[in-house]
């Protein structure tokens, strides 16, 4: 069945190469690659000497041996990438939680170092080598080469290309601005400063647009969304605007039309009942820990954290390090929502193949849309099911000791989940609504990368958007245009992931329903696993064997389409008693 969505398909070694550069053989790429790229031999990588392994044990594929030497060296280097990254992982995340004050500047310096330098080691000329004589051995003997380490191969050369364009000063200074944004943004925030936002703003997108411009094609060197393209594509592979503009339109159409009828019935219905109790942060923490349990959270391989940055996700499959705000003592279910994203990010980090790929590019995940869907489904699609609070209310009504409190019952808490309000602020929109704050950004950040919007008029155009599609306005800067971390991190062109995950997490969810019996039913137990092994096989443990569109056509029967999140939504807010 043909894709709708083109950007999702698996495009073969030879339609990679025109798409990234038209005209160009492997030659002329190796000889484009910037002067800046190492150069000199090294001395080639070894494979380390197999150890004696039991009866019952194999070696694992990131070791075991190719008939391609030039592959196994590839493997080799990248084994290494993956273990600098996995570094870079953990000081990021000890940066948001566990770092001494006085560690900020050297942390910085040492983030930014490894940067460059895993940079440097992808983008140098040794490893496009290694591609094309890898690629040549593919060709000649395809019988050698089986699915995974072909996945692998194509997944090298994509890293490879992403990287090899830009410099390596300008990927250091991403680094240092991303982790020197997170700060700064707790602190605009905090003081509703617009003056001091803008200036580290208009940096971070100069410094963005240098680092697109060099990835895009020369003949689309006049397109003024090429750019953004190059950035989006970063958080979310092989990304096409074109097909990306065809689903945000369609569901705009769509979620319009049905905006005013999900309002006018929740009119009818008795109001929810607000939270008026005090949540303590400890307890807070202790329920959010034991909710990661449930739904299939490895504390083993990972940790739940609290910061007063914003929340995050991130680390390895071996180290995977949850991160969410500090709790709000009058409300445990902004904790609670955060917990459940993330986690649903975790397990999806934690389930990725890493005992035979540990490190290498096809044991990795398919990137930002797919990790959205994931989180998208735990948090909301799951998460906001009535059976699920059924199965917390008894259990937070006797840790909070609110016996009796009918704004804890299992109703109540649906309600307030469920209730469809237009807000300014994105992180606590209701489901329905959350599609508006994403079609804003997204157009804002595409405007902004391509010129036509400056940083000085971006707060006018931030309320002018937002009372356009939700007549709302917002009451300061911190609630407008300041009140998400991305562009102070640098990830322009990341916002387009939470639209496309959530039609992903729907159409994955629909079919999930036709194969587990009763997720109602289990929900009310707090019996996650059948859902945890469905996700894991069906997604996790595939890393990046398949492409994005095939894992969809795979999983759903069809490609990636709006109609099983239009179908979610008029069944949770129309349907429903």
């Amino acid at each position: 069945m043909a894709s709708k969505f083109p950007f999702l398909l698996n495009f073969s070694f030879l339609k990679t190469m025109r798409s990234f550069f038209k005209k160009e053989t492997w030659s002329d790429v190796i000889s484009n690659v910037m002067p800046f790229s190492k150069s000199g031999k090294k001395k080639p990588l070894e494979l380390p000497s197999p150890r004696t392994l039991n009866a019952d044990e194999e070696i694992s594929k990131q070791y075991q041996n190719h008939s391609c030497s030039n592959y196994m060296d590839l493997k080799m280097r990248f084994r290494d990438v993956g273990r600098m990254n996995a570094i870079v992982e953990t000081l990021g995340r000890d940066f948001l939680t566990a770092m001494p004050e006085g560690a900020y500047k050297s942390r910085l310096g040492q983030i930014s170092f490894l940067s460059r330098r895993l940079h440097e080691d992808l983008a140098s000329q040794e490893v496009a080598t290694l591609i094309e004589k890898a690629n040549t051995h593919l060709h000649k003997f395809p019988d050698e080469w089986d699915e995974w380490d072909t996945a692998n191969l194509h997944e090298m050369e994509i890293m490879y290309r992403h990287h090899c364009k830009v410099d390596p000063e300008l990927m250091e200074k991403k680094a240092h601005l991303s982790y020197e944004g997170r700060r700064r943004h707790r602190a605009v925030l905090r003081d509703n400063d617009w003056e001091s936002a803008k200036g580290f703003l208009q940096e971070m997108i100069d410094l963005q647009r240098e680092i697109a411009e060099s990835k895009c094609l020369a003949d689309n060197e006049h397109d003024t969304d090429a750019p953004y393209q190059a950035l989006m594509r970063e958080y979310i592979p092989g990304a096409r605007l074109d097909d990306v503009d065809a689903l945000f339109s369609d569901l705009n159409v769509k979620l319009k039309n049905m905006l005013p009828q999900i309002i006018e019935k929740q009119k009818t219905e008795a109001p929810a009942i607000p939270l008026s109790g005090e949540y303590p942060a400890d307890l807070q923490l202790w329920l959010n820990k034991s909710l990661l349990k449930v739904i299939g959270f490895d504390f083993d391989r990972g940790g739940l954290y609290e910061t007063g940055h914003n929340p995050v996700e991130g680390g390895t499959p071996d180290d995977t390090r949850l991160v969410i705000k500090t709790s709000n003592e009058g409300n445990f279910l902004e904790s609670m929502k955060s917990t459940l994203h993330e986690g649903g990010h975790g397990l999806y980090i934690q389930g990725l193949p890493r005992t035979q790929w540990r490190y290498q590019p096809v044991g990795q995940d398919l990137g930002a849309a797919v990790q959205e869907s994931q989180a998208l489904l735990i948090e909301m699609l799951l998460g906001r099911k009535k059976a699920f609070f059924e199965y917390v209310s008894p259990r937070i009504e006797g840790l909070f000791q609110d016996f009796g409190d009918q704004g804890m019952s299992a109703d109540n808490l649906y309600k307030l989940k469920t209730r469809v309000k237009a807000t300014p602020d994105r992180k606590s929109a209701d489901e329905v609504t959350y599609f508006f704050h994403v079609d804003l950004r997204t157009k804002l950040e595409r405007e902004l990368i391509g010129g036509r919007l400056k940083v000085k008029d971006l707060p006018e155009a931030w309320n002018e958007g937002i009372y356009e599609r939700l007549g709302v306005k917002p009451k300061g800067y911190a609630d407008g245009c300041l009140q998400d971390v991305h562009w102070f991190v640098g990830k322009f062109g990341y916002f387009p992931s939470y639209t496309i995950g959530h039609a992903m997490a729907a159409q994955f969810y629909a079919q999930m329903r036709k194969e587990i019996q009763n997720i109602p039913g289990l929900m009310r137990t707090g019996d996650f696993v059948p859902i945890k092994r469905w996700l894991n096989e069906k997604i996790h443990d595939k890393g990046r064997i398949l492409r994005t569109d095939d894992l969809v056509q795979d999983i759903t029967g069809s490609s990636l389409q709006s109609h099983a999140l239009i179908n979610h939504f008029e069944d949770r807010y129309l349907t429903a008693a």
